[in-house]
């Protein structure tokens, strides 16, 4: 098999609130699914794909309906090896979902994600694991500052204020991938580029190149003998880790 890149999709979404009734206003009021006057849907969806410096972008039509734009999205969506969103598997990937079965729109039950948020807390330990934050701390970018106005001039059909959600979106996609880059010498892949090649599983999971070494060996507390490669392409060093069957393997290639 040829040697094939992994089509990994960066995406952001911006959302519409409830419209709701409500008697009185103030932080600790409660209100009722039966108060919703119009239901929350997706403004904007932002998408680019690694290795390409275009940011696309959908957005909900004349009459603030999403369904067109969401089963355009599903249609990039599936074309992807992986997802990679920032909080993207609890926020952006369950409202897309729900939505699509408002409309109906056949989805994936699931999708190979990497979720940036997952990873900056599971291993690493930033002041903060908002998106902004750690771009600011690795020095690669920012997001746009808005307030909440900017959405309320959407709902009320602000062609000014939609084009400007639409830049703070691809901005946030932007900003993603640039945290993503640097996170990912440092994080477990989730879609092994050279399995995807066609290649052994002692290639790199990251650049699917051939030339990796062993890096230190460890035993679990089972047993299970583990071995830690790193891969040697000047552009890549990622480490990954082998088990001894695949070590083996190599050895006799």
């Amino acid at each position: 098999m040829a040697n094939k890149a992994v089509k990994r999709l960066f995406f952001d979404i911006e959302v519409s609130p409830n419209l709701v009734y409500s008697w009185s206003v103030g932080h600790k009021i409660s209100l009722d699914y039966n108060s919703i006057v119009k239901e929350r849907a997706v403004i904007c969806i932002c998408y680019k794909w690694e290795g390409e410096s275009t940011v696309h972008s959908l957005q909900w039509d004349a009459k603030q309906n999403d369904k067109k734009m969401l089963q355009k999205f599903i249609e990039v969506a599936n074309e992807a090896d992986e997802l990679v969103g920032h909080n993207g598997d609890n926020f952006d990937l369950k409202w897309i979902r729900t939505r699509c079965a408002f409309h109906g729109i056949p989805m994936f039950p699931s999708y190979t994600t990497l979720d940036t948020l997952k990873k900056a807390r599971g291993g690493f330990r930033f002041n903060s694991n908002r998106l902004d934050y750690i771009a600011k701390y690795f020095g690669v970018g920012k997001k746009i500052k808005t307030s909440f106005s900017l959405w309320k001039d959407v709902l009320n059909d602000d062609e000014v204020a939609m084009i400007k959600m639409i830049r703070y979106c691809k901005m946030d996609v932007k900003v993603l991938e640039a945290v993503y880059k640097k996170l990912s010498p440092y994080i477990t892949n989730h879609v092994h580029h050279g399995a995807l090649a066609g290649k052994e599983k002692f290639t790199c999971p990251e650049c699917g190149g051939n030339h990796t070494t062993v890096s230190k060996r460890r035993v679990t507390a089972s047993g299970i003998i583990k071995v830690q490669m790193q891969c040697q392409n000047k552009t890549c060093g990622k480490y990954f880790t082998i088990n001894q069957a695949t070590y083996n393997k190599m050895i006799e290639a």
